[in-house]
């Protein structure tokens, strides 16, 4: 029996050649390139300056990209595909499996900025089944000068091998206090002081901070019972000089105050050594559980003033001065904590991992503006929000947020690289199959 030969897009996997990507990356260093190339042959010049390519054009079919080049006078095809640890590579002219041609090697020397390329963006494994044009998963749209892969809207959580999850290995509750003896609501003046719930888009590089809470001094109406106007933001101690506290207004201005010291996120910059990009993740990480631990001793003291406002911020830049009244926004906050649960689906060709939250046993309704990273609220009752205890929920909740609180994860790669995160998460919450 004459067994079919294994192929990439209808091309022989016999004529690609195997280049290894960066650990846990789907980054070619030229370091790397330049390195076997020498060791195959020293025809190309390796380590002057290359000969010139023009890329001409590139497409994308069948989870393969093609590169149409010019060099000298010639022409030539390069094809790329991408997978989890390796660059398969091949060309129209002389590359196979034990070859790394002149057009190929040239062609990713072109494509390199800064000494690598990164091929995230067409790293779709098992996304193209074999003989079809089209994915059930992405769509390939071309334009002027090339095309753009975007995730089908009903896989918008899609999984690939290698990509980020949460980590589920210790689950530790935050203490939260109590109040078990009745404290009395904060004092009523026409001066007085409320918080704030700052909160703002934290993907966005311009909204740089995390959830926190600020005080801000207002004047009420004649009967008490709203405010009036707003005077000023809360950003030292002296900013309430002449307003008599409750203690409870002094612990929590307190709180707010160290929050608002830990609230800034740090970025990273684009080429960013491995260590620096990992000590501003640690960083950023200590200021989040922090910042939580906060939050949690704040709670039972929040719920006790009459005054509380949310506001989205857009970046720390605008919590300053005089709060504009259109902006703030009335809020309440619960001593109820909720309970992620998880359902895991099986959808005949991929596994569908989806989140659900409840609170005294109601699911929430969900969506991305119901989530502020440390607390959650109902989609409908956007005023009322829930404190959430414990590092690890307010991570698989921020990482489920931005994927419509379900992950898609196609049964090919499943059991090795999916399977174990879904275990993980099984021995600190309920998941249900449905």
């Amino acid at each position: 029996m004459i067994t079919k030969p294994i192929t990439i897009a209808g091309k022989p996997l016999s004529q690609f050649y195997k280049l290894p990507l960066e650990k846990g990356s789907r980054v070619l260093k030229l370091a790397v390139l330049d390195q076997i190339a020498i060791g195959l042959h020293n025809t190309f010049s390796i380590g002057k300056k290359p000969e010139s390519v023009a890329i001409t054009s590139r497409s994308f079919d069948q989870g393969l990209l093609t590169v149409h080049v010019k060099v000298g006078g010639e022409e030539a095809r390069v094809y790329i595909g991408v997978e989890y640890d390796c660059l398969l590579v091949s060309c129209s002219d002389d590359t196979d499996e034990t070859y790394l041609g002149r057009y190929a090697y040239l062609t990713l020397r072109a494509m390199m900025w800064n000494g690598y390329c990164d091929f995230q963006e067409y790293y779709w494994p098992a996304c193209f089944a074999l003989g079809n044009k089209r994915s059930s998963y992405v769509d390939v749209v071309k334009k002027t000068g090339g095309f753009t892969i975007t995730l089908k809207k009903k896989f918008s959580g899609l999984f690939r091998p290698g990509d980020d999850l949460p980590g589920v290995t210790e689950r530790t509750v935050v203490p939260r206090e109590r109040l078990l003896d009745k404290h009395v609501m904060a004092r009523l003046a026409p001066v007085n002081i409320g918080y704030c719930f700052a909160n703002t888009d934290l993907l966005n590089f311009h909204s740089n901070h995390y959830p926190f809470l600020i005080p801000y001094v207002f004047a009420a109406t004649a009967y008490l019972k709203t405010v009036k106007s707003f005077k000023r933001f809360v950003l030292n101690p002296h900013d309430v000089d002449g307003i008599s506290l409750s203690p409870q207004q002094e612990e929590l201005n307190s709180i707010c105050f160290a929050m608002k010291e830990i609230a800034t996120i740090r970025f990273n910059a684009s080429g960013h050594l491995p260590e620096k990009v990992a000590e501003t993740n640690k960083l950023n990480d200590g200021n989040q559980l922090s910042l939580l631990k906060l939050w949690n001793k704040a709670l039972p003291l929040l719920i006790l003033q009459r005054f509380t406002h949310y506001f989205y911020t857009y970046g720390l830049r605008n919590v300053t001065g005089k709060p504009v009244m259109r902006d703030m926004k009335l809020v309440e906050f619960s001593m109820e904590v909720p309970v992620l649960s998880f359902v895991l689906k099986d959808e005949v060709d991929y596994y569908e991992l989806q989140l659900k939250i409840k609170v005294k046993g109601k699911l929430l309704r969900l969506s991305s503006d119901s989530i502020a990273l440390f607390l959650v609220c109902d989609r409908v009752k956007t005023y009322l929000w829930y404190l959430l205890e414990a590092e690890m929920d307010y991570k698989l909740v921020w990482f489920f947020s931005r994927v419509n609180f379900r992950v898609q994860v196609l049964k090919g790669y499943y059991k090795e690289f999916f399977e174990g995160f879904v275990e993980g998460v099984g021995r600190w919450y309920e998941v249900r199959r449905g």
